[in-house]
């Protein structure tokens, strides 16, 4: 495997929207009716709010590629209201990583969380946080074998879905 992490600009937000559509529905799709994902997709990966999300200095977007072949990618965010239950208001959130299920377990995931631990030390946070649906045992085993616990507990909905 060889694994090149890069921060995106302008110039990737193709590659962004396509990661991040394909891989969300790769992941909950099977767990939302087809409609209220298709409408979840639309108003959170469109073009225009990927371009939003890498331009906003509070947000830093990492794309792992496998030579030209993007693979996943994740998004670390500063926030002013951090939950209470982090502990840290001063904490990072690791808001998204997501790994292209063709590519799962080979290894991008974890590059991509040290990546992103790495970056984050780099701005000065001792604290990163991330929201992980609690019916998807596999991120939580990924999660806590990169050092996560579970410190608390918040809503996130895909249309009437509630709790991913």
């Amino acid at each position: 495997m060889t694994c090149t992490i890069i921060q995106a600009t302008e110039e990737h937000v193709p590659v962004v929207t396509s990661l991040a559509t394909k891989t969300f529905a790769d992941t909950f799709g099977s767990d939302n009716p087809v409609e209220e994902l298709e409408v979840f997709l639309k108003e959170t990966y469109t073009h225009e709010l990927q371009l939003k999300e890498i331009n906003d200095p509070a947000m830093r977007t990492y794309i792992a590629y496998d030579g030209d072949n993007p693979v996943g990618f994740c998004q670390l965010r500063e926030k002013k209201d951090v939950y209470d239950f982090v502990g840290d208001p001063n904490a990072i959130e690791l808001q998204r990583i997501y790994v292209d299920k063709d590519c799962g377990r080979k290894g991008y995931g974890s590059k991509l969380m040290e990546h992103a631990v790495q970056k984050s030390k780099k701005l000065g946070k001792k604290t990163m946080w991330v929201g992980v649906w609690e019916l998807n045992p596999k991120a939580i085993q990924f999660y806590e074998k990169h050092g996560f616990r579970t410190v608390g507990s918040h809503i996130f909905k895909v249309g009437e879905q509630g709790g991913h």
